[in-house]
């Protein structure tokens, strides 16, 4: 009987193939060994710490971003409405004495610098149509202001509404009188010298290069024992319309005031910007900028006030003007892109002026500068708007 025997044969070389080993059997032989057993723990740990962290991040989440609120309201500084303006501010600054500073605005005085630093600006005509301004200070300060000119009766009138530190070079002699019988806090250059000096660099007549600063005024101010008490009266403020509001969406979307003081070297003219709800002011057909950092001068509200006037002599026969500053008359005020026509009133030289609308109530104003204009009767103030309802209606 035969036996058949079958013989595999391998070519030479070849290996054998390996025995597949399962799922489980390689976990197995992975935590038999020690050392990849450790490894795992710890990684299984760190992902583990890892996934509870970022739970306890998301589940705390809202309480600690209410508490990080809370820290950063109660770390913002408190804010005081400052009088001059209404601008909401810091202690010290809401508490600073009114200082009124007599700005030139000749032609050869200008750029002016310092005006955009005041809180408050009285513009009106010194003499041969040529208009001055009174800058009042109080809210913010500024290293330099001027070229600082002479004083006039109604400007020392509407200084004594603030009771202000009043800064000038000299006057006419009806100026100086006043000054001395009213007792105004008085810092004339020709008594305190040291705290004005003159530009030379601006190659201009030397009556158009003397400068000061508040801080130097402020100094001899409180070295005269000047009071530091604020007693004036204080306007009715109001936050700017936001533009979700309604009053925000009626808002003018082009308003234009021009101010005719004399002659075309004096012109004026305002243009409301919707942007910041602020008039951006032109002199003598040309944007009005400050002479040291080129910021074109704006304010928040502008007032023309009509005044009486009449030709003077001073008993050393200088030739000006007196103003009926107290009592009242018309008046145009111009915020939010609108004309408000109304009355100015001044109860006496001690007081400051109220503006009041048609009706006889007070006019609310927004925080920030307040510039007035004053003309005599023949002066003339034209006012063009166009309201965002008309304007929208043409451009569709």
């Amino acid at each position: 009987m035969g036996l058949d025997l079958k013989i595999e044969q391998r070519e030479p070389g070849s290996v054998e193939p390996p025995k597949k080993v399962g799922l489980r059997e390689r976990i197995k032989a992975f935590f038999a060994n020690p050392k990849k057993r450790l490894i795992f723990i710890i990684v299984a740990g760190l992902v583990l710490i890892a996934l509870v962290g970022i739970g306890l991040y998301f589940l705390t989440y809202e309480a600690r971003q209410k508490k990080a609120d809370e820290k950063k309201e109660a770390e913002k500084p408190t804010l005081y409405q400052a009088p001059l303006d209404g601008v909401m501010t810091d202690l010290d600054a809401s508490k600073r004495h009114p200082l009124g500073i007599m700005v030139e605005n000749h032609t050869g005085a200008r750029p002016q610098i310092g005006l955009n630093k005041s809180s408050v600006i009285y513009e009106a005509i010194a003499e041969g149509g040529i208009t001055r301004y009174m800058a009042v200070f109080g809210t913010s300060e500024t290293d330099v202001v001027g070229p600082v000119r002479s004083a006039r009766t109604y400007y020392v009138d509407w200084a004594e509404g603030y009771n202000a530190y009043y800064a000038h070079v000299g006057g006419n002699i009806d100026a100086l009188d006043k000054i001395s019988s009213d007792k105004v806090l008085d810092l004339d250059q020709f008594k305190f010298p040291s705290a004005y000096w003159r530009d030379s660099s601006r190659r201009v007549s030397s009556e158009h290069t003397m400068f000061t600063s508040t801080s130097k005024l402020r100094a001899i101010a409180s070295e005269q024992n000047y009071t530091t008490a604020n007693n004036f009266s204080v306007y009715k403020y109001k936050d700017d319309p936001t533009a979700e509001s309604d009053e925000g969406k009626a808002l003018s979307l082009s308003q234009v005031i021009k101010v005719n003081f004399s002659s075309a070297n004096y012109d004026v003219q305002f243009d409301y910007d919707r942007t910041t709800n602020s008039y951006l002011r032109s002199l003598a057909g040309k944007p009005d900028k400050d002479g040291s950092t080129g910021e074109q001068l704006s304010a928040k509200v502008v007032a023309v006030m009509t005044v009486k006037r009449s030709p003077t002599t001073t008993r050393i026969n200088e030739s000006g003007y007196n103003m009926v500053t107290v009592g009242e008359g018309a008046a145009k005020i111009y915020l939010d892109g609108k004309e408000i026509v109304g009355t100015w009133k001044k109860s006496s030289t001690s007081d400051r002026e109220i503006f009041y609308d048609s009706t006889g109530k007070e006019i609310t104003f927004n925080r920030g500068k307040l510039w007035i204009c004053v003309i005599p009767p023949e002066g003339s103030v034209n006012n063009e708007i166009v309201p965002a309802a008309a304007k929208e209606a043409t451009s569709n």
